[in-house]
């Protein structure tokens, strides 16, 4: 499984944001793998009606619908056919109070969260709540190059095998710092079942070829 999160970057928005996605689809495609894509919200629709991949939401509120300026409801999310959301990433935080319901409004709506955790302790209280995917991906190593699977290796080790111990059900997944086909491959020798990508995908001179790269580790395996 692969997460190609856009984040608010100018080059993954609007039109640039499907040219993305397509290139995720073809790969995703051409390897039988699942790549997913979380774009801005404005571009849910672009992307849902343009591609055949799961797109998901970056961010998604305790809330289903109403009164509720500014917030994601899952409602929208549904009415768009978004297939999951991202939650708790280092740049937006929720308490673990907000994850927990989150979560149990998921299941409603048959959207998967993918959650994020930033350290041991946050992984722990979140696979307690059982969501579809659970990310480890420490902050300081975010878009800088080093990946979580060689810097926290140790880490992402323990990671998997505390999510195993509380719900082996769990889809666990790692970001933070992969750049390249050995970080992919270190990340899976540990146990994950795939990885979150972002600034090496958007900002890679020749993305398809990057991702083709990440995709052949996976068909390796």
């Amino acid at each position: 499984m692969i997460v190609l999160n856009f984040k608010a970057y100018k080059e993954a928005s609007g039109k640039r944001a499907l040219k993305l996605a397509k290139i995720a689809e073809e790969i995703s495609k051409k390897y039988k793998i699942d790549v997913f894509v979380a774009p801005q919200f404005l571009d849910i629709p672009l992307l849902v009606k343009n591609v055949g991949i799961p797109i998901l939401s970056q961010h998604v509120d305790d809330l289903e619908e109403g009164r509720f300026t500014g917030s994601v409801s899952f409602n929208s999310l549904k009415e768009y056919g978004v297939y999951g959301s991202l939650i708790n990433h280092s740049e937006k935080k929720v308490s673990i109070e907000k994850i927990e319901r989150i979560i149990k409004i998921s299941k409603k709506y048959g959207i998967k969260i993918f959650a994020l955790a930033s350290d041991l302790r946050e992984a722990k209280n979140i696979a307690k709540l059982s969501p579809y995917s659970l990310s480890y991906e420490p902050p300081e190593l975010i878009a800088t190059g080093r990946a979580v699977s060689k810097y926290k290796a140790e880490s992402l080790q323990e990671f998997v095998k505390l999510v195993d111990r509380i719900n082996p059900k769990i889809v666990k997944l790692c970001g933070a710092g992969i750049t390249n086909e050995e970080d992919v491959k270190a990340a899976l020798d540990f146990g994950t079942q795939g990885v979150l990508i972002a600034s090496a995908f958007v900002f890679a001179n020749d993305k398809r070829k990057f991702l083709e790269k990440i995709a052949k580790v996976f068909v390796s395996r």
